[in-house]
């Protein structure tokens, strides 16, 4: 896509300044240096620096940063002309994210340079340069992978944690982990009181009321004591993507207990598909305005059951409005539910053969990939050609991009088909409250609270909203 042209005017071009510190610690360049290099090839080049960002301790790998968010929005927007960096690889290491980015920037007329590595990217050889920067960092993201999971396996095998961060109750001695003299036995009492039948919330009260900090500081919100206790470490296990093995320390709790508290968890889990005294539409769907999540509450007041929604942040002391009536809030998204039409505002169906062809799309990527670092690697060892190089580059990179646009396309969606949102609306009065909740969390991603407790935003699983008042 052609390079959107900007009138020529006598104002500095606008530097944003894009810092990012590995999480790889060989790599880990601190971000006052990476800052002190940009802003001196800022001042050679002539630049005013309007910002600065910094993702500090977040690889590469991940397009989910909020910093480089900021960075390309405010080159959408036309508030920056140009990006900054210490190094090519410190914008991402993934070659679509980088791809995305170079596009991004060429729509908005901006652009993007590197203080240490400096390229001319107006050129085609300068353009091809950056491209074997970005495609090295793409490798060295990969290799470093293949180390990191080398070490992990290793540490897996003499019995320690794959990576260094430990649950509350655990600390670091000489190599190896112990239980912290002071939390692991507030560990072990929250394992007695939960199977005792204390809830979460009341053994986070309990811990904010003996002045017992959280984890990293504060208090203790409602389900962080889960958090903590379904670390498999306290029972002397070590867990590893999903999976648990033999841990070299010593356990805080014995292996009945361990079971006995997973038995726990899964029956309270469980339970909440089924009957209870009082039950909550919109269980784990509604937000409160200031961004927690709002649990259902319900109490009997002269014999009458009074329902609605408060605010889990009441434990740490809520200062805006934190309940809403269920008598306010539930009709309203019921009422919403059943007047909208699935086959014109619902989700677009899949099927089994656009799934297929989906998985078949994501299979043929990530071959495409394999060709493009196979193909450089043979570049920078001399076996193929420049010319040839840029030519199968270019075709591969064109036969991604088309897939990509295709893959999106047929993306399947994680919401109900417009036919089983049909059928919920038809049989929706004469299902359990407990179903309906099940058959709503299929349509409603989340539902949020505005100011004043009588607006509501309905976000759809497929990306749609719309607000409905009381």
């Amino acid at each position: 896509m052609p390079r959107s042209l900007r009138p020529v005017t006598d104002a500095a071009p606008r530097a944003i300044i894009y810092l990012r510190q590995s999480a790889y610690r060989d790599e880990s360049i601190s971000l006052e240096l990476q800052e002190i290099a940009c802003r001196d090839y800022c001042d050679r080049m002539g630049y005013e620096v309007t910002a600065v960002e910094a993702d500090p301790g977040i690889t590469g790998r991940t397009w989910n940063r909020p910093a480089v968010q900021r960075v390309m929005a405010a080159i959408d927007a036309r508030g920056a002309d140009v990006i900054v960096l210490w190094k090519w690889s410190r914008l991402s290491r993934s070659r679509k994210d980088w791809a995305l980015a170079i596009d991004r920037a060429d729509v908005a007329g901006g652009k993007i340079e590197s203080a240490t590595e400096p390229i001319d990217t107006a050129t085609a050889s300068g353009r091809f340069a950056r491209g074997v920067m970005t495609e090295y960092a793409a490798f060295q993201s990969e290799q470093i992978g293949e180390q990191w999971e080398e070490v992990r396996q290793r540490r897996l095998r003499l019995g320690l944690p794959a990576s260094g961060r430990l649950p509350f109750g655990w600390q670091w001695d000489q190599g190896a982990i112990k239980p912290h003299a002071e939390h692991a036995p507030i560990v072990v009492e929250m394992y007695r009181r939960y199977l005792s039948g204390d809830g979460a919330a009341s053994i986070a009260a309990w811990l904010n009321a003996s002045g017992i900090p959280a984890p990293r500081g504060g208090t203790w919100r409602r389900t962080r004591p889960l958090t903590v206790m379904d670390s498999p470490i306290h029972a002397g296990l070590i867990p590893y993507r999903g999976d648990t093995y033999p841990g070299k320390h010593d356990a805080i709790i014995d292996e009945s207990t361990w079971a006995a508290y997973q038995g726990e968890r899964k029956r309270r889990a469980d339970a909440t598909d089924k009957p209870r005294a009082y039950q909550h539409l919109l269980s784990s769907m509604i937000f409160c305005e200031c961004g927690a999540r709002m649990h259902g509450k319900g109490s009997y007041t002269g014999g009458k059951l009074y329902r609605g929604y408060l605010c889990s942040d009441t434990l740490n002391g809520h200062e805006q409005r934190a309940y809403v009536s269920a008598l306010t809030v539930e009709p309203l998204v019921v009422d919403w539910l059943l007047q909208f039409d699935p086959e014109v505002e619902g989700p677009a169906g899949d099927g089994p053969v656009l799934r297929s062809r989906h998985d078949a799309i994501l299979r043929e990527l990530n071959a495409l990939e394999v060709e493009v670092v196979n193909l450089t690697r043979q570049h920078t060892r001399g076996i193929i050609p420049e010319s040839a190089y840029v030519r199968s580059l270019a075709e591969i990179t064109a036969e991604i991009e088309r897939r990509q646009t295709e893959e999106r396309r047929m993306r399947p969606s994680p919401s109900a088909s417009p036919e089983q949102i049909a059928t919920l609306q038809a049989a929706w009065t004469a299902m359990s409250m407990a179903a309906q909740n099940k058959g709503l969390r299929q349509v409603v991603s989340r539902i949020d609270v505005l100011p004043g407790g009588r607006k509501f935003i309905i976000k759809t699983t497929w990306g749609a909203s719309s607000e409905v008042h009381a």
